[in-house]
């Protein structure tokens, strides 16, 4: 009997290398570029005299603004998730709007609440105020990358 042989095609270690190694720097990049833009607008705020951070250096004030990007994600994740299920965002333009205020307001209220608990972070209302629209840009921020992927995606997919 003969056998035949699945073509197929056979990747050698070296490929299987690199498509690990440009996976591994693709996460990465997700990962760290929006915590660099966080870091970057927050450094630039605390040099103002609105927003203080008490920190001994540069690797204690990555630490400190580290522990508020992660709690703001948590917190924000659960908030909006929380505030959607509310409002019903299917009700258009209208939802998207409420929602976006309530946002609005939640941020100037979890950053009042975290400078006033935290001793890291010293904001006066000013720098409260800068913090909190930073925070809310970036929310509206990840809407518009949404619409603008789902758009990409549709043209995509249809061609």
């Amino acid at each position: 009997m003969i056998k035949k042989e699945k073509s197929r095609n056979k990747y050698s270690v070296s490929d299987h290398i690199f498509a690990i190694t440009v996976v591994s720097f693709m996460c990465l990049a997700i990962i760290s570029l929006p915590f660099l833009l966080f870091y970057l607008v927050i450094h630039f705020v605390s040099l103002t005299t609105d927003v203080r951070i008490n920190s001994f250096g540069t690797f204690s004030s990555i630490k400190i603004i580290l522990k508020f990007f992660i709690t703001t994600l948590v917190i924000t994740g659960v908030v909006d998730t929380i505030f959607s299920i509310i409002l019903n965002r299917s009700k258009g333009i209208l939802g998207f709007l409420s929602e976006a205020l309530l946002m609005l307001a939640f941020f100037y209220f979890y950053v009042l609440i975290y400078s006033l608990v935290s001793n890291e972070i010293v904001m006066t209302d000013k720098g409260r105020l800068y913090v909190s629209l930073f925070l809310f840009l970036m929310y509206l921020s990840i809407h518009v990358v949404y619409i603008g992927s789902k758009r990409l995606y549709e043209l995509i997919v249809k061609k």
